[in-house]
This record gives structure tokens, sequence and C-alpha cells, in this order.
């Protein structure tokens, strides 16, 4: 395996790797990963859609990416991902993906379109008071000594990090301005968190700091995520004849360790109470 990126690559036709044919896929999950795995799988390695199974334990696909409506509920929603111009991976598999509305579209093109057309931005990022405007006015506040403090986490290696919190780099400084306001919100940060994960977030959208004040850093979907994303993806996994199997629950996996090579060998299933295994070495 090699690792790369960039339009050379991403717009290249992948060649058929050798006996893909004989091979089959076991996926535990449709989560928003399992399905790309899915996805991936047909169209760059050019599995064939029935060898690739997809193993759910609920009677619907999407994991976390919900939005569903439940009958006599309504919707549930546990959250969204937050996406910008830069998840290449998504982009690049979102291009091949029809829209459910125009097949003669990709997923791809309504949501550029839409971000162009009606770009995500907020007039007022923070309120008090039950609703006054906190007049953050698109400010840091951030004094020379936050803005070092904030620097050096950004160039600390992650081997001095690995036991420390964020409040063993940012004091008050930090901790009452605005520019952690505007970033514990965005995700979900809290000061006891872990230095390396906010080190981390913070070198992926450096890109994106000038549009913390005003959600301008954002990229939304057209509908919720769920209708947006995964039933799109549902669809195109349908298409190529992948076999999704709901209400079906992993509960072990037996792998065999011999020597050098770690090889799943096995997997027990619970489907409809009952249980039952699928033998990965025949």
């Amino acid at each position: 395996m090699y690792y790369s990126a960039g339009n050379y690559e991403a717009f290249a036709t992948p060649q058929k790797p050798a006996n893909v044919d004989g091979k089959s896929a076991y996926i535990v999950g449709s989560g928003l990963a399992a399905l790309s795995a899915a996805c991936y799988l047909v169209r760059d390695a050019q599995m064939k859609g029935e060898h690739v199974h997809i193993l759910e334990k609920d009677p619907i696909p999407g994991g976390a990416c919900d939005g569903y409506h439940y009958e006599n509920l309504g919707y549930v929603m546990r959250g969204g991902r937050e996406m910008d111009n830069h998840f290449e991976c998504m982009w690049d598999l979102f291009r091949s993906i029809p829209s459910i509305e125009d097949e003669n579209h990709t997923v791809l093109d309504e949501y550029y379109w839409l971000n162009k057309a009606d770009p995500n931005y907020s007039l007022c990022r923070a309120t008090r008071n039950r609703g006054e405007d906190a007049h953050t006015d698109g400010k840091f506040g951030l004094s020379d000594k936050a803005a070092m403090e904030i620097m050096r986490l950004f160039m600390t290696p992650d081997e001095g990090l690995y036991d420390k919190k964020i409040t063993d780099f940012f004091d008050d400084e930090v901790l009452n301005s605005n520019f952690w306001m505007y970033w514990r919100t965005m995700f979900a940060f809290e000061n006891w968190h872990s230095a390396l994960e906010m080190k981390r977030y913070l070198q992926r959208y450096i890109h994106h700091i000038g549009g913390l004040p005003d959600f301008t850093a954002l990229r939304f979907t057209r509908y919720n995520q769920y209708e947006s994303m995964i039933l799109p993806m549902v669809k195109y996994l349908e298409g190529f004849g992948v076999q999704f199997h709901y209400d079906t629950k992993v509960t072990n996996i037996a792998f065999d360790c011999a020597g050098s090579k770690k090889q799943a060998t096995r997997i027990d299933i619970l489907h409809d109470g009952q249980e039952s295994s699928i033998d990965l070495t025949e």
C-alpha cells in the first residue's frame, strides 16, 4: 500500500486488481465510513456488488447520520458532520454518486451549486441574556500572550502531548476569549479535553480559522445528512447488487493470528433472534 493525493490519481480510473472477482467483503455497520468503503470497492476495486455484504444491526442504514423520521416520534438526528471544501475523499466519492432527485447530476453537483448560491453564514454568532446579541463582532479577543499559547500547542511534537489536557497549554487568556467560545461551540471541546486532539484539529482546520466567527467556514447539504448523503449511497450500491443485511448484529469476529498475519476467519451474527456464523475461509 502507498499513500498519495491530488487530481493526478483521483481522476484516473484504477486498474482492476488481480483476482478481485474471487474475493468477497464483509463490512460491519452501514454508517458513512462503511458505505464509503463499499462504494470504493465497487467503483475503484471493481468488486462484484453481490460479493459485498453490509451487516447492519438496525432496520435501516446510516449509523449516526440518521436524521430519520420515525413514526409517532418525529425526526431523530444524533448530530451532523461539519464539512468543508477540502474533504478530498468525500468529494472524490460523491462526484460518482448520482443524485436521487436527478440522475443526470451527482451529489457533489447538488452540494456545490447549493453552497455557491446560498453560502452559509451567521449574522449573530452568540447570544446572552436569553437572546440578546453578545456582540462578538467577528473578533477573536486574543492577546499576544494567548496567540503564543496557541502557537506553542500547534508546534509541540505529538510525543509531548500524550498525557496533556488543553488546560496544560491554555490559561484564562485563551479560555476567556471569543476564539475559545467559537472553537468549543463548533467542535464540541471542553477545557479538559486532550491537548493532542486540539492540536490535530488546529492543523486540520487552520485554513478556516477566519470563518469561525460567522460560520462561513462550513458547507451544508441540501437536506438532512441521511437524505442527502446516506440514501444516494445506498441506492448507488443497490444498483451494483451490494447485499444489505439488516437486523443483523455482529457479536464476535474470530481471527487467525498465526505468524505475522492476522486474518478474520469467522463472523458470529445475531439475526431475528437466531445465532449463526459466517465462515470466511471458504
